[in-house]
């Protein structure tokens, strides 16, 4: 007997109805999930290297070795929920009621994750547990929030245009992050940084459930089918390495995230000892941010025209190049920030449009295997997002530690490994991305 069912018999069985398109204020709501992810993740990777380092007095590569072990540990949940939503079956939907329900305590560990209760091992025990924990719920509640777009439009422009809407307010995160997190955290402390860190993980935290609790409330899921009782845990992994398109979009994503890792936990160090002006960290974060935000708006209306792999490995081909030209521009603050905006903004189309192909991969498992499996297949989108940004943290605080970076006093050589990996790294990621993508073929084929 096969061990999955075949495409004609499953068809018959499993495959939903077609879906209309979402109204306005789904597709526009389903963003703001992005919007609550990145008040909390990106002050994570943007910020949290630095409170382990500068306030809870942790070694770079201690710090370093927490990022990429903690989100490799709690990275094996995403799996987990990911079958979970699979078989998930309740009056809310699949995914809602984790948006209703974990998002409280995705808040809750957050903060934890920017309190520390002493120093030495105590410091270093609590911060690989909160590290751990804060991951874990961000799985409980991001793989359902990922997993929802295929169950809520089989239309693929349509899924594309909630991408951008999507990174709309991943964008809208990542500029409220620039410019609010050190303000708060001078506005809530004053001298006691790990107190004014704490509240404004406080803050933060509380916004992002209450956005998550929105998007609950806007999007409606399509109506589920029975769950398939033949659908064994194991045969869903083991149909994973069939579906090359997943496989190539899963580790093209790893990468991304690997170089957007390295850039938000290496801006404020940059910043600080290589532009030798701290404040250009909100600069630097913002210049970031509005070419992501401008990016979600070009994405869809580029890719339409050049087709979605051909566009992303223009604008990673370009990102490179531009990152090249970035190491003699450090003098030129202007110049710098607006190169280093268009370079991101060309570097982002894969941002964008990520969760698009996913779901477009989704359709392929369906037709390869007979089941959907959205949840599964977003969980290895959502594996690769957090091992991805975990790794590009930990390559640069181990660049640090390389460069013997101290607190106290920075050396012309940490000044220059911190040079070195916040622009040499993302451009050799960039052309790391681009052979990936070539495991991704649904534009050229219809099987």
């Amino acid at each position: 007997m096969s061990a999955v069912p075949s495409p004609a018999t499953a068809a018959t069985t499993t495959s939903p109805a077609p879906l209309p398109p979402p109204g306005k204020a789904a597709q526009f709501g389903y963003g703001l999930g992005d919007l609550a992810s990145n008040l909390t993740w990106t002050t994570l990777t943007a910020f949290l290297l630095y409170y382990y380092t500068d306030v809870a007095a942790l070694t770079a590569a201690t710090a370093g070795t927490i990022l990429l072990v903690g989100r490799i540990a709690d990275a094996v949940i995403d799996p987990v929920v990911g079958l979970a939503v699979d078989r998930t079956r309740s009056r809310f939907g699949r995914a809602r009621p984790y948006l209703i329900f974990a998002a409280p305590l995705l808040g809750v560990v957050f903060v934890l994750a920017f309190s520390s209760p002493g120093s030495g091992t105590t410091a270093v025990v609590w911060a690989a547990i909160t590290f751990i924990a804060v991951g874990i719920s961000h799985s409980l509640v991001n793989v359902p929030y990922g997993a929802m777009l295929p169950m809520l439009t089989d239309d693929t422009d349509t899924r594309l245009k909630m991408s951008g809407y999507r990174f709309v307010g991943a964008s809208m995160g990542l500029i409220a992050v620039s410019v609010a997190v050190m303000p708060l955290v001078g506005a809530l402390g004053g001298d006691d940084r790990g107190r004014g860190f704490t509240g404004m993980a406080l803050v933060l935290g509380t916004v992002g459930t209450l956005l998550y609790w929105i998007v609950a409330l806007l999007c409606r899921e399509r109506p589920a089918a029975a769950a398939p009782r033949e659908a064994t845990t194991r045969r869903a992994l083991a149909s994973l390495p069939g579906n090359r398109h997943w496989l190539g979009v899963s580790a093209a994503s790893l990468v991304a995230f690997v170089r957007l890792g390295v850039i938000t936990a290496g801006a404020v160090f940059y910043a600080r000892e290589v532009l030798d002006d701290a404040w250009a960290t909100s600069y630097i974060l913002l210049a970031f941010s509005l070419s992501a935000l401008v990016g979600a708006l070009v994405t869809p209306w580029v890719l339409r025209r050049t087709g979605k792999r051909r566009g992303v490995n223009i604008g990673l081909a370009a990102t490179a190049a531009l990152y090249v030209l970035l190491f003699f521009l450090d003098g030129q603050p202007m110049v710098f920030l607006a190169v280093f905006l268009f370079a991101n903004l060309l570097g982002g189309f894969g941002f964008v449009a990520a969760p698009a192909l996913v779901s477009d991969t989704i359709d392929h498992h369906e037709t390869l295997t007979g089941r959907r499996d959205e949840g599964l297949l977003y969980a290895g989108y959502s594996f690769a997002t957090k091992v991805g940004t975990a790794l590009g943290g930990s390559l640069f605080a181990w660049a640090l530690a390389w460069g013997g970076y101290r607190a106290d006093h920075v050396s012309a050589q940490a000044s220059q490994a911190i040079e070195w990996a916040f622009i040499g790294l993302p451009a050799a990621l960039c052309l790391v991305q681009a052979a990936c993508m070539a495991l991704y073929g649904l534009e050229d084929r219809k099987d």
